[in-house]
């Protein structure tokens, strides 16, 4: 028969080793994700594309498409729909003039406000 505290100590080195297995899945879930990452050039983007969205399902809104910067040139990536989330406004990936003659990429992004059906940050595309 073993101790309490031996068996108490076992079981919470197996539930240790189950949340470590389980972060490893999430880490290497996460890691398979597309992500921009943060690219910072010296001259900026062309002009967007013009994409003529249909109407949006309701709950839904659309998401206008960008350049981004892959394989030493601008490549552009097609606007789509995006679910509204209540309390929340969605920013769209975007350029934007960060120094003289110089244009970072910002990737796409919740953020709460509290309040509200769900909505799109409007921004401009650049002069």
């Amino acid at each position: 028969m073993t101790s309490p505290s031996l068996s108490m100590v076992s079981s919470l080195a197996a539930l240790l080793s189950a949340h470590r297995r389980h972060a490893l899945a999430a880490a290497l879930c996460l890691a398979s994700l597309p992500a921009l990452a943060e690219v910072t050039l010296q001259r900026g983007p062309p002009p967007p594309r013009f994409e003529d969205p249909h109407a949006a399902p309701n709950g839904e809104f659309w998401v206008p498409g960008y350049w981004q910067w892959k394989d030493g040139r601008y490549d552009w990536v097609d606007g789509h729909m995006e679910a509204k989330r209540p309390g929340m406004r969605y920013t769209p990936p975007h350029w934007e003039e960060t120094g003289s003659h110089e244009w970072t990429l910002r990737d796409g992004k919740w953020d709460a406000t509290g309040w509200g059906p769900g909505t799109i940050h409007d921004i401009r595309a650049p002069k």
